[in-house]
């Protein structure tokens, strides 16, 4: 059975005219040339959307993606009824709710109260409605006593949670919302995907505008990215997002050319031991009881691994990057042998090979990423300095050891990269030899004896009595 379409887009374009002045654009818009008044320059015309056809299926989350100018908002005022299309048509079926600027449609010199009473008056709700809408919007938005302060007074965090909480009270149809939850924080990102969820699961439909991929992947489970007017890809959230990233993140070379490497200096500290009896102190570890990189190692050998292997469902999403160094392999390894289901609280080794481009001295860098599947970056390793020189063709093995493994239970996503070596202060301006984002996927199991502390991470630390 085909699911009920709460938007439907057959053929749409838009296309706006580019006048030369504001003359030009008065003599256009009244029809003056009717009555001999001419245009000093030619007028323009310049699609922002061309021939888009989406359905879009009632209590789905969808993000929308792409570039300034990609033609975003254009498509988000067509199905709110803003524009009319210049051809095609377009079919919404529901009451439309649309937050497209922090602040639009909130009279700045009224309270926070009188403009949400306002905009449920506005919407016609009965007096119980009334009511339990109101309390619905003071217990999300937590303004206390703000609430009754100049709305041109908040903060744009403020203004943003406001503004969700009164369009998000009423329950529509369907849901817009163009950049606003990027004035919040982190807090009022997770209590709006509850509220999100909720919407979605009584039938609402959501369309979301971001830049921030996180958020995306937070919030939708679907992606629509557009580029010059049209659709470039559909699909699910973290493919969507990762060929985004990819294209957009990619072409870096051309960027770092003016690089200048600065001076450093290798600090020794990484390579300090650590005793459990120092002889300043006597600590004493929590519990269950380790202590990071004390205990004896017992991986099999393994040959340099020359393949790709635990790469993420939709595969590999390798970026641009400046010549000298590719990676050609990567592998998992636990006790246990080659495997991608590792356990907390046990050792893992990363194995990755290196492929030379180009003959010379290399001083690198390499970084790996783990996300989990909302998007979040959960840890971020990166190396210290090394040094090597490379033939054209060599191959470079670099293994990542974690002694033990901290991560606590779920399924996780592993970027890697290697960069020309750098203070980590200018860590993302560095130039780049390869990342391989969000590709290769690995899972994390509890043993028995933690399963009664299930945590998302097992900290080491020191206990004083």
């Amino acid at each position: 059975m085909h699911e009920p379409l709460a938007i439907r887009l057959n053929d749409v374009s838009k296309i706006y005219s580019l006048h030369g002045s504001q003359r030009d654009q008065l003599i256009s818009v009244l029809g003056l040339n009717r009555f001999g008044f001419k245009t000093s320059t030619p007028v323009k015309e310049f699609a922002a959307l061309h021939g888009i056809s989406l359905d879009v299926p009632r209590g789905h989350r969808i993000g929308i993606i792409g570039r300034n100018g990609a033609g975003k908002t254009t498509l988000l005022k067509l199905i709110c009824g803003n524009f009319a299309p210049t051809q095609g048509e377009v079919e919404v079926n529901g009451n439309v709710q649309a937050l497209m600027n922090v602040g639009l449609g909130f009279h700045p010199e009224y309270t926070g109260r009188e403009n949400v009473d306002a905009s449920l008056q506005y919407n016609g709700l009965g007096r119980d409605e009334y009511e339990q809408a109101m309390q619905g919007i003071i217990e999300f938005c937590e303004l206390g006593d703000f609430l009754d302060q100049p709305f041109k007074t908040y903060s744009l965090g403020m203004q943003a949670r406001l503004m969700f909480a009164a369009a998000t009270a009423i329950r529509p149809d369907i849901l817009i919302v163009d950049e606003v939850l990027g004035a919040g924080d982190a807090y009022f990102v997770a209590k709006s995907k509850q509220r999100v969820e909720n919407l979605v699961s009584s039938g609402c439909t959501m369309l979301l505008v971001s830049h921030s991929m996180q958020q995306v992947l937070e919030l939708c489970n679907e992606v629509i990215w557009l580029d010059m007017g049209t659709v470039r890809m559909r699909g699910d959230a973290l493919s969507v997002v990762k060929a985004y990233e990819e294209y957009i993140h990619g072409p870096v070379a051309s960027l770092q050319k003016g690089h200048q490497e600065s001076k450093f200096i290798l600090d020794d500290a990484s390579r300090q031991v650590v005793s459990a009896n120092g002889t300043d102190k006597t600590i004493v570890l929590q519990e269950p009881t380790f202590q990071p990189h004390s205990s004896q190692l017992n991986f099999a050998d393994i040959t340099t691994p020359l393949n790709f292997e635990f790469t993420a469902a939709d595969g590999v999403s390798r970026w641009d990057s400046v010549p000298g160094l590719k990676y050609c392999g990567f592998t998992i390894q636990t006790a246990n042998g080659v495997t991608n289901q590792l356990v907390s609280m046990r050792p893992a080794r990363f194995l990755m090979t290196l492929r030379a481009e180009l003959a010379g001295n290399f001083q690198c860098r390499y970084a790996l990423a783990v996300y989990n599947y909302q998007g979040h970056c959960v840890a971020d390793i990166l190396s210290p300095m090394d040094t090597f020189d490379c033939n054209e063709d060599d191959l470079h093995s670099v293994q990542m050891i974690f002694n033990p493994l901290q991560l606590g239970p779920g399924e996780y996503l592993l970027s890697i990269s290697v960069h020309k070596y750098d203070s980590i202060e200018l860590f993302n301006s560095t130039p780049r030899y390869d990342l391989m984002s969000r590709s290769f996927m690995f899972s994390v199991d509890l043993p028995d004896t933690l399963r009664p502390i299930e945590a998302q991470f097992y900290h080491s630390a020191e206990w004083c009595f």
